[in-house]
């Protein structure tokens, strides 16, 4: 009979900083160690560095997860293809481990995922600098074979340094032994709103007016696949999904999610009309460069989207001058304004014309400072406390 587990997780994230070494040979590094955590991660690197110096391929192979290398057929091609350029002894530049632990636990049986590296791990061997990542199940009691290494990178000073540098993951990727030489642009990758993200092509040609028309017509994200399809780069953990549009740019779909939303939560305590589109706008390499469609109540504030709740009413910048040289008191001001048009944590703002609005900050009862902000940016001061 096949038994069937519920798994209770527990998002522990540790991080454990072991300090800064310069030049410390490998044999002292497990003496820096605290728990068991600290010693797993440290003995399966410093195996690693002792492979890589003897050469020996399947002593490499075999520090990886049984169901690792099941699931990648050319890991012995990757670790082959690194030392073939690979030149020891390892000499350790920096060790500045900050531990990424995640447990998961249920009835005593225990899996443990660690990882770590980037500028913390870096080594010198044969005159070259490697930034070195590695992940790593220490313990898995629902499946032993996941014990091991998944995923180990090696990267050169020069791919690292470069602005286009990312790390492979087990997500995306698949385990196995990755290695970067080069500061070019990997054509998996694509830069948007200065974030690298993992880049799956589609033949297909998109543009703004054809998924402005989607969204217009219905504005449940679910429905948008369905017609557009699949975005080329997503951000799932706060619903930002990236369409290539055919002249290159980017066209981004912000989705109100159920961790992180634009809309007040509803009546019944849940967030109000959660999977469906609140902006949709148009970004490059560094920046959201286009709004192109929101539903009536979002507009955008500061270069950020928000809940807007307009209120029938004529303010102007005035309003704000008179009110201020006679009080400093935000409970007063709602008394005297009126609820503010978007109301954020310790920031209220009124629209006054156009795309401008009067941004109030506070703390407790007390006004911070009120300045004059449009879609994009702050204009100018109106007050400050202190001055």
């Amino acid at each position: 009979m096949k038994r069937h587990f519920s798994v209770i997780l527990f998002s522990i994230i540790i991080v454990i900083i072991l300090g800064s070494f310069s030049g410390c040979s490998r044999a002292g590094l497990l003496s820096i160690t605290t728990n068991r955590d600290d010693k797993a991660f440290q003995k399966m690197l410093d195996a690693v560095f002792a492979a890589l110096d003897n050469g020996d391929k399947d002593g490499l192979r075999n520090l990886f997860a049984v169901s690792a290398s099941e699931a990648n057929p050319g890991l012995d091609s990757q670790i082959e293809a690194f030392l073939n350029v690979y030149s020891g002894p390892v000499e350790v530049e920096n060790i500045q481990l900050l531990l990424y632990a995640g447990e998961s636990t249920d009835h005593g049986k225990r899996r443990t995922e660690l990882s770590d590296g980037g500028k913390d791990i870096v080594i010198v061997a044969g005159g070259v600098r490697y930034y070195i990542r590695m992940m790593m199940y220490s313990r898995d009691d629902f499946n032993n074979d996941n014990e091991g290494i998944h995923t180990l990178e090696f990267a050169t000073e020069d791919a690292y340094k470069s602005r286009y540098f990312v790390y492979h993951n087990e997500g995306d990727d698949g385990p196995g032994f990755y290695y970067q030489d080069s500061a070019e642009k990997r054509s998996d990758i694509r830069w948007i709103e200065g974030r690298p993200w993992k880049y799956t092509p589609f033949d297909r040609k998109l543009t703004a007016e054809n998924l402005r028309a989607v969204v217009e017509k219905n504005d449940d994200f679910k429905n948008f696949v369905a017609v557009v399809g699949e975005p080329n780069c997503s951000w799932t953990v706060y619903e930002y999904y990236y369409y290539e549009l055919e002249n290159g740019l980017f066209a981004v779909c912000k989705v109100d999610g159920l961790i992180t939303h634009i809309r007040p939560d509803n009546d019944a305590g849940r967030v109000d009309r959660p999977g469906t589109i609140v902006a949709l706008y148009i970004a490059d390499e560094e920046k959201n460069l286009e709004t192109v469609w929101t539903p009536d109540d979002i507009t955008k504030v500061l270069g950020s989207y928000h809940y807007f709740l307009p209120n029938d009413r004529d303010l102007t910048e005035d309003s704000f001058n008179s009110f201020i040289s006679r009080s400093q008191s935000i409970s007063r001001l709602r008394d005297e304004i009126g609820l503010p048009d978007i109301d954020e944590s310790r920031t209220y703002y009124y629209k006054i014309s156009g795309d401008r609005y009067v941004q109030c900050r506070y703390r407790g009862d007390d006004i911070e400072d009120m300045s004059v902000v449009d879609s994009e940016e702050r204009l100018y001061f109106i007050w400050k406390a202190g001055e």
